[in-house]
């Protein structure tokens, strides 16, 4: 009898302790930590948060709270609830820092896009590249070249890896002729399906050129052409609002000519003046809303007086590249990179600067500008390296 009693409280002891440590195992896992006060030492379950730190690239110190805890990627657990200081670091870039909000049994997850500080410049082309034209799937550059051999109107791919002078592959698409100088033309605009461009000369002639027939015809509606185009966009556009759950204010907003969007679809940037300021605004429709991130952010605000950034999407979808400084007259500007709530920004490149308009290739390795490194000579195509 007392053998079997014995047996029966073993079991029911194993039993307990088995039941007590899967408890703590469920408790350490669905975030609570043991937390002991502070006036009365009492202690107590507390439930507590996490920070998921990756970075790009990766391998960076994490610091929470000005205390060395990981390196990246890595998840931070056991976090009480509330704003904490995240700041990343990495030897050869520059620190990355940023105010986290931490909540309760939720990963707020962070990825820091570190910036080289001695960012490398090399050559895309070397046969002259003049005012370049993003394709809308921010896959292909069209621009106007003065090669010795095929003057004219090039388009080059920039989302393949490793790009460079020796990997791009341009091709010409629409050639000078003895009559047509197109290589001195004075824009480009791309149709809705990348199939054609719409190309001005400097006299102010426009040629149609179909990129699949090698054709090109001279039109003498490029208004009607570019007004047709403009509502296919604006179709697919109010076609993709009319399915979201936003209010109409911002579906009106949403598809209006002035709204700027993002890579992934799923944000755009927008401007309000209020006075004599003018405030830059993301609105971002991803379902779900990432844990930490907000509906609507402001970037930055400046006076409406001043000169205004060139602005264009980083691949991520989470940062914009700003262009400032009088680049038109003076040839000199800066680049930067900042995240759509307005922290980090970060300058990439500071100095010669042919055009404002600057682009991130997909990869997000490289930004892409068009300038000259010697005085009075050609411009063309070079990329930034980021890292």
């Amino acid at each position: 009898m007392v053998s079997a009693n014995k047996n029966w409280f073993q079991t029911i002891l194993t039993l307990v302790i088995l039941l007590g440590i899967t408890t703590l195992i469920f408790l350490y896992t669905s975030g609570f930590r043991l937390h002991r006060g502070e006036e009365d030492n009492t202690v107590d379950l507390a439930r507590t948060g996490m920070i998921s730190a990756k970075s790009i690239p990766e391998g960076a110190s994490v610091y929470l709270d000005d205390e060395l805890v990981t390196a990246t990627n890595d998840t931070i657990s056991g976090l009480e609830p509330g704003f904490h200081t995240l700041k990343i670091v990495k030897k050869g870039y520059e620190e990355w820092e940023k105010e986290i909000e931490v909540f309760e049994e939720l990963v707020t997850d962070i990825t820091a896009v570190l910036v080289s500080q001695s960012p490398m410049f090399e050559p895309l082309t070397n046969t002259g590249a003049r005012k370049p034209s993003v394709s809308p799937s921010l896959t292909n550059l069209a621009y106007f070249s003065s090669d010795e051999q095929t003057p004219g109107v090039w388009v080059i791919p920039i989302n393949q890896g490793g790009l460079n002078l020796f990997r791009a592959n341009p091709s010409v698409v629409l050639e000078d002729t003895r009559v047509n100088r197109y290589s001195d033309g004075n824009s480009i605009t791309w149709s809705p399906t990348e199939k054609q461009l719409l190309v001005e000369t400097n006299d102010q002639f426009f040629y149609l050129v179909g990129l699949e027939t090698n054709t090109a015809q001279s039109v003498t509606n490029p208004e009607e052409i570019i007004e047709n185009w403009q509502n296919v966009l604006k179709k697919e556009r109010e076609d993709f609002v009319s399915k979201l759950e936003i209010s109409e204010e911002i579906a009106k907003l949403a598809v209006s000519e002035d709204v700027l969007w993002s890579p992934d679809e799923k944000k755009f940037l927008y401007k309000e003046q209020v006075g004599d300021q003018l405030i830059y605004k993301v609105y971002n429709m991803e379902k779900p809303l990432p844990v930490g991130e907000k509906v609507e952010t402001t970037v930055f605000t400046t006076n409406v007086n001043d000169p205004q950034p060139n602005i264009t999407w980083y691949s991520d979808s989470f940062h914009l590249i700003l262009t400032e400084g009088n680049i038109i007259e003076e040839n000199q500007g800066t680049i930067s990179l900042i995240r759509i709530d307005g922290t980090n920004k970060v300058e990439i490149y500071g100095g010669s600067i042919h055009s404002p308009k600057v682009y991130s290739v997909p990869t997000g390795d490289k930004v892409i500008v068009i300038t000259s490194l010697k005085s009075g000579a050609q411009t063309d195509l070079y990329t930034v390296g980021i890292r």
